[in-house]
Order: structure tokens, then sequence, then C-alpha cells
């Protein structure tokens, strides 16, 4: 009977709740710079407004040239997110795609993100305008592998920046 328990409890236990293999995921193909430019402030975030719902989608730019994706976060519950950024609690910040990096060169900006599937994660490529130090807009984006293959999908997401001085940590283990 203890082994018909143990060889039952052996099976279900490696049945659940398995680890992803990140091994199988898309590379990210920018390279992480250094940003030092003054196109954009990165002394707070950049939120986009989804004209379905009222919701805002957060990115964050880093000095050393990391990106995380905030997700979405109910309009009315921004005081909230900015209460998990200031004590660290900010639960995008654990998962690899909400993590990528950015470049900037003169007003156009790049930024190279995972993107979840059931599957491997595929790594996507967001390009865009600089409008002024405060507001961008992602104007197309493809998967980063098929670049030279297809052409990219247009969208038009417009970020503005809010100051905000208690930025998340951009120590991560996915991108070093």
């Amino acid at each position: 009977m203890l082994m018909l328990l143990s060889t039952c409890l052996m099976l279900s236990s490696s049945s659940c709740d398995r680890e992803r293999d990140e091994s199988l995921d898309d590379k990210l193909t920018l390279e992480k710079i250094d940003y030092n430019g003054n196109e954009l402030r990165i002394d707070g975030y950049y939120y986009m407004k989804d004209p379905k719902r009222p919701q805002i989608s957060v990115l964050i730019l880093y000095q050393n040239g990391i990106i995380l994706y905030g997700s979405a976060f109910d309009i009315d519950n921004t005081i909230e997110m900015e209460e998990q950024y200031k004590d660290g609690s900010i639960h995008a910040a654990k998962y690899k795609y909400n993590w990528g990096v950015f470049q900037i060169n003169d007003n156009q900006i790049k930024y190279e993100r995972w993107v979840p599937s059931n599957g491997p994660f595929s790594a996507f490529t967001y390009e865009g305008i600089i409008l002024n130090d405060t507001t961008f807009v992602i104007n197309k984006y493809f998967r980063a592998k098929d670049a030279d293959k297809k052409a990219p999908s247009e969208v038009l997401r417009e970020y503005h920046f809010k100051q905000f001085f208690h930025k998340p940590d951009s120590t991560n283990r996915f991108i070093l």
C-alpha cells in the first residue's frame, strides 16, 4: 500500500506545474547599451491609455538600456500601482515576458521584449518616433526573428511620461 501511495504521489508531482524551458524562447536581437541621451526622460514611467478599456499600459526605461513592461492597470488604480513600485512588490517584475531592452537613435525608439504564449516566448521588436522628451509613438512591431521575412504590423500606441522617483530596480535574471 505504501508503495502504491508513493508511486501515485511521485506521478502527480511530476505532472503538475512543470518549469518552462526558457532555452526554447526566442533570443533578444537588440544589444543592451546604456542610454545617456536626452531624447526621452527616464526619471519616471511612460503610460498609454487603452482606447478600448479603462486601463493604462506602463513602460519603464532604465539608464542601463533595460525596459520593464509594467502590464496593464485600471486607470482608477494608478495610485495602487505606484505604491507597488515604491515598495518593490510590482508583480510584473517577476516574469520574463515583462523585460526587454531598448535603444534610441536621434528621434527613433526601438525596444524588444518577450511576448508570452502557450509555447516558447517570442521576441517582438517595437519601433516608433519620439515626439518630444515626454512623448513617443510606437507605429510598428514585428517578431524579431522574422524581421526580414514579413512586413511589420502597423499599430499606433502613444506613450506619455509621468515623473516618478520610485521606479523598481532593473535587476532581473533574464537580461544581464
